[in-house]
């Protein structure tokens, strides 16, 4: 399969569907060979902010001696860019090896009338690429919500909500500590979340899970919530 081939397969696939949940996903990295078990991961959530965070957190562990896979959404100039470790974009390459890879899991898919969507398989192919260039952490730009987001098929060892506000209604809920706890769902199971929420948001995810709250906002306080972020870590 060369790389024009891999990419139609990939841009091919549907951007939403009415199936929520990371079984999809995980019957993808299963597929693989479960890329995700030997990779630390990191999730960052957020109706804002959270970009530049796993931006920010990328830099800080890259400077720290780490090499360091980052996934990110969505891709301004294509796909390929979403996927990047110490800082280089996945090459076609590999993205055509992965995707012939992953091709006859996505066939079974659809004849089970279950095929994911575009985000969710770039998901399998990052860490399947992450895993290949032996990073020693990825961190994952979470798409939408947190509970249901195909990045939610890692076990994270650190996590963060950087904000909520009221957005996607239609899949995350009306309100926005309904919206809260569902992005609160990616923290770690033996750390605490890390969040710069205030208010109903903050007070709703703290009935989900121990947190560590930093930050309000500005520039240099979302950098607050890097460096508690690289404490953990």
């Amino acid at each position: 399969m060369d790389y024009h081939e891999a990419a139609d397969v990939l841009t091919g696939l549907q951007q939403r569907r009415p199936k929520l949940g990371v079984e999809t996903t995980t019957r993808m990295l299963a597929h693989l060979d479960d890329p995700h078990a030997s990779i630390d991961c990191v999730q960052i959530a957020g109706s804002n902010g959270k970009g530049s965070t796993a931006r920010m957190l990328e830099q800080i562990l890259d400077d720290a001696g780490l090499r360091v896979g980052l996934f990110t959404s969505p891709g301004l100039n294509g796909f390929r860019e979403q996927i990047r470790v110490e800082g280089r974009t996945i090459a076609k390459q590999h993205v055509s090896k992965y995707v012939e890879r992953l091709n006859p899991c996505l066939e079974t898919l659809r004849a089970d009338n279950d095929e994911p969507t575009h985000f969710e398989a770039l998901t399998a192919v990052s860490l399947a690429h992450f895993e290949a260039m032996d990073v020693d952490i990825a961190i994952l730009e979470v798409g939408i919500g947190g509970r249901y987001d195909a990045t939610s098929a890692v076990d994270p060892i650190a996590s963060a909500v950087t904000s909520v506000s009221l957005e996607h209604t239609e899949l995350l809920g009306e309100t926005v500590d309904v919206i809260a706890r569902d992005k609160a769902q990616v923290a770690p199971k033996e750390a605490p979340l890390i969040t710069g929420t205030t208010g109903d948001a903050l007070a709703a995810i703290r009935e989900e899970t121990d947190v560590i709250t930093v930050g309000g906002g500005s520039g240099m306080e979302v950098e607050m919530e890097i460096i508690t972020l690289r404490r953990i870590l």
